[in-house]
């Protein structure tokens, strides 16, 4: 397998084409980071000739990250978490084996912090420590 054969494809979705887009970036930031890693958008399809409304084509809420190089297993491990941060992230990975993951968020930060404080007043309270 050549080293352009071996890629990942992350499909980053969002509420909108703007939201996608800015979530795109800041996984995209975060995926730099990785020794060896050459993350990019992949190149964006133009409508064809074919008239999809009347208002023309629409938009999906949907951004393409491409990954080649470095270690692609780091690479989804870390998509990973970033995914799971907040419960509106939604990612498509897919490799260039074919093998497609998707991925939903976990938690939102609001259900994170009633975690903690529930777990603080449970620490807290008498009836704990028996």
């Amino acid at each position: 397998m050549s080293k352009d054969d071996r890629e990942l494809r992350v499909r980053v979705f969002g509420a909108d084409p703007a939201h996608a887009e800015r979530e795109a970036r800041e996984l995209r930031d975060e995926l730099r980071e990785l020794d060896g890693s050459d993350v990019r958008f992949a190149e964006r399809r133009l409508p064809g000739t074919s008239r999809d409304g009347a208002k023309g084509a629409l938009l999906t809420p949907e951004v393409v990250l491409v990954i080649t190089g470095g270690s692609l297993t780091l690479a989804r491990a870390a998509v990973k978490g970033w995914v799971e941060v907040r419960k509106s992230r939604y990612v498509r990975v897919e490799s260039s084996d074919g093998t497609v993951t998707e991925l939903k968020g976990a938690v939102s930060g609001r259900e994170v912090k009633e975690l903690q404080a529930h777990h603080e007043r449970e620490r807290e309270s008498p009836e704990a420590s028996e």
